[in-house]
């Protein structure tokens, strides 16, 4: 992260991976929500623009998958409430 803060050009929005596609366990929205907080703190505010899984779903079950997806949704939504 610390390229993306020093580095980047602040006009260009941030993608962050707050979901880790190689467990099966699925993260609660407090922990997504704590991700996207810590890495607002380190890059700066209005800079993530975007929040997303760190891969593809292509090896987890589709039931797990959705539960990681809908957990990322909470999450965003419980930090953007926060902020």
């Amino acid at each position: 992260l610390r390229f993306f803060r020093d580095e980047l050009d602040p006009r260009i929005g941030i993608g962050l991976g707050v979901i880790d596609v190689k467990v099966n366990t699925v993260e609660s929205p407090e922990e997504v929500a704590h991700r996207i907080e810590a890495a607002t703190k380190f890059v700066g505010p209005g800079r993530i623009t975007w929040v997303h899984p760190d891969c593809g779903f292509w090896m987890n079950k589709r039931s797990i998958a959705d539960r990681k997806i809908a957990a990322l949704v909470k999450g965003r939504d419980l930090f953007l409430g926060s902020t």
